[in-house]
């Protein structure tokens, strides 16, 4: 069973991990006669949804300005988003994928407004951690407010591990050991859903950093130091998309299986690890209640250069450059982050905010506390975060990761081919 606990004198856990240098008060406007209607395209589908009712409608009640609320989910919004702001008849605010290969391809066609100047009428740089702020720029001009920070590693259902005997794997050797003792006992190892394809991106970053290290990732994902085509890059493709699968380690046919349905083998106990993002523990609460579940990093392949959890900004909003109520658009993203909101984000949303929180009055899980806690080490120097790859990396490069993952898990690409490519396609990209 899942138990809340009440977290009593945490003042800003999430600016443990970065320093927040201000905050500014988002300004209410009067109603106009012919209120302003701001359409929002979001992600909110799953049970932050009541949640985020409820935070637009308050932002109505405070300023006049109407919402009308799209929801989509990931696949929906990538497949839908460019056609509709390139029309003109898009949203005025989307909440999307922020790096160069999602965003940034928007930002490069014109199709979103540089947020410079509502940035510094607000104060938004000031608020938001730098690195957040920069994962969110795309040429020297910033684009969105970054709502989430992410942590990537791997949950387990704590309560079958306890019943069945089993121990959280610390290596992979460990963890090829504990999938045959899972499959033997009827259960799925992990769960692993790789349909449309994106889903390997993640698996991907966790084993690339641990045999790179941070570091190098970092030089070679931001300053273009390296090769992607390298015997550690093989080694982490051949790590998780050959050996693990090889091991009996996932549902059979990941490429066939999608998200929501890997997710839900764990959720009701049939597999026990899925290896994901933190965005995930609202859904955890939600649909585990009978189990208590805990997040490790993912287990370090042999010859890794340590174990490190991925991380990185999530989705964030992000204004049309179309929109013909660019300010209300300002005025109502400014609410988002305003305090207040912002602890209702964290407390009842489940999310992980790249800004001051006073959590102090809420209650936190122990699974969303064990996050906490590893971004406040990080923010100690106590702990060394990762990279998620395919938030920095151009959108030419995700497709030749997400189609050779594919290509490696059904035997049709080997890891050593995959690397030559990704390396092909990421000098292509530099040009």
């Amino acid at each position: 069973m899942m138990h809340v606990k009440r977290r009593q004198s945490v003042v800003g856990t999430i600016a443990a991990v970065f320093l927040l240098l201000g905050i500014s008060i988002f300004p209410i406007v009067s109603s106009a006669q012919d209120p302003v209607e701001l359409l929002i395209w979001d992600q909110f589908t799953g049970p932050e949804n009541e949640v985020v009712n409820d935070i637009y409608s308050k932002f109505t009640d405070q300023t006049g300005v109407k919402i009308r609320r799209e929801s989509f989910d990931t696949d929906q919004m990538r497949q839908t988003v460019n056609t509709a702001l390139s029309s003109g008849s898009g949203p005025d605010i989307i909440f999307y994928d922020a790096g160069p290969g999602y965003a940034g391809v928007l930002a490069d066609a014109g199709l979103l407004l540089p947020l410079d100047d509502l940035a510094t009428q607000y104060g938004w740089t000031d608020r938001i951690i730098p690195t957040a702020v920069q994962g969110a720029t795309i040429d020297g001009k910033v684009y969105g407010m970054p709502l989430q920070i992410d942590l990537i590693g791997s949950y387990y259902n704590k309560t079958i591990f306890k019943e069945e005997g089993f121990t959280p794997p610390t290596t992979v050797d460990e963890l090829l050991t504990f999938c045959q003792q899972a499959s033997d006992k009827g259960y799925i190892p992990l769960a692993f859903g790789n349909n449309p394809g994106w889903q390997g991106f993640h698996q991907f970053s966790m084993l690339a950093n641990d045999m790179l290290g941070p570091e190098a990732l970092g030089q070679l994902l931001t300053q273009n130091q390296g090769t992607w085509n390298s015997p550690e890059i093989t080694t982490a493709i051949k790590t998780f998309f050959v050996d693990m699968q090889a091991a009996g380690c996932f549902n059979p046919d990941p490429n066939a299986l999608t998200y929501d349905d890997a997710n839900s083998l764990f959720y009701n106990g049939d597999a026990l690890m899925t290896p994901t993002g933190s965005w995930l523990v609202g859904d955890i609460a939600e649909n585990m209640p009978d189990y208590e579940v805990a997040m490790i990093p993912f287990p370090t392949p042999t010859g890794a250069q340590g174990q490190y959890w991925p991380s990185g900004i999530g989705s964030a909003f992000f204004v049309s450059q179309a929109s013909q109520h660019q300010a209300e658009a300002g005025q109502f993203i400014d609410y988002l982050f305003s305090p207040a909101i912002a602890q209702r984000w964290v407390g009842e949303a489940n999310f992980f905010l790249p800004m001051d929180v006073d959590t102090s009055s809420l209650q936190i899980t122990p699974l969303s506390q064990s996050i906490l806690d590893v971004l406040a080490s990080a923010s100690a120097g106590q702990t060394t975060l990762g990279y998620n790859v395919d938030v920095l990396a151009p959108a030419a490069f995700n497709d030749t990761l997400q189609n050779g993952l594919q290509a490696v898990l059904l035997g049709d690409l080997t890891p050593e081919e995959l690397a030559a490519n990704l390396q092909t396609t990421w000098e292509q990209s530099q040009t």
